[in-house]
């Protein structure tokens, strides 16, 4: 099962403020010639498109969220519609009315939403949206409850990077298998079998256990070294791991 990873409240003040300098950037020549007030007009429809046609489209974030590698999804984790985009910009509304403490609701709610993320029902999540892979209520990578050891991988670099999931009792497959694997990777994933490795985590010792499946490119440690298939490694929370190439980098915690 794979968590969303929500978005940390520094992230989104620096793609918030990015926003708004790239809007008065745009919108500033208007000042000059017509005064504050059409400014004014201006900017808050300028910045009403400007919200609902990035969050509504496929990269379901603004320049700003996207310089950051955060995004906008639904309770599913899927990308959210121009409908869903714009009644969140109505909702920003409302945070700004609130001398925004509506924005700093991110900073101290549990899933880091808004005011704007609690009316639109949406979240603000690190990497981009993966529909149908994710699970919510989970909180920050860390904060939530993986498997029954309470253990998890997360994602570093690669398409999984900003995700999580959890290292279930049976061991966790990654690969490009998306029916055995609990982290299913694309097609296009470079240098990553159908079923790659599993990661298991051993109660006793506190490790966990990395085990490559005689996979074609390897499984690799940060230190260059390749596992054997049925030569497993033992991990300690913090390390990290390879799968195929670099491109591919995991954590577990």
């Amino acid at each position: 099962m794979i968590y969303m990873v929500y978005a940390n409240f520094g992230k989104r003040l620096l793609a918030y403020l990015i926003d708004v300098l790239m809007l008065n950037v745009l919108c500033g020549m208007i000042i000059i010639f017509y005064g504050y007030y059409v400014y004014m007009a201006v900017f808050w429809v300028a910045g009403a498109l400007y919200y609902i046609l990035f969050e509504g489209s496929s990269w379901h974030a603004t320049l700003g969220k996207r310089a950051m590698g955060i995004s906008v999804v639904d309770g599913s984790g899927n990308g959210i519609e121009y409908g869903t985009a714009a009644v969140r910009y109505l909702g920003r509304i409302l945070s700004s009315l609130t001398v925004f403490v509506g924005y700093l609701m991110a900073a101290f709610t549990e899933n880091s939403q808004a005011l704007h993320d609690k009316v639109a029902g949406t979240f603000v999540i690190d990497g981009s949206p993966v529909p149908g892979r994710y699970q919510t209520g989970a909180g920050q990578a860390g904060n939530f409850s993986g498997g029954q050891s309470g253990r998890q991988i997360v994602g570093i670099s690669g398409e999984f990077a900003g995700r999580a999931a959890a290292v279930s009792p049976a061991g966790t497959m990654i690969g490009r298998d998306p029916v055995a694997c609990q982290i299913a990777l694309s097609a296009s994933a470079p240098g990553v079998s159908r079923h790659h490795c599993q990661v298991d985590y051993n109660p006793q010792t506190r490790m966990f256990i990395l085990n490559d499946l005689g996979s074609t490119y390897g499984t690799y440690l940060l230190n260059g070294t390749r596992l054997k298939s049925g030569q497993p490694a033992a991990l300690k929370s913090g390390e990290r791991f390879c799968v195929g190439s670099k491109a591919n980098i995991f954590e577990v915690r």
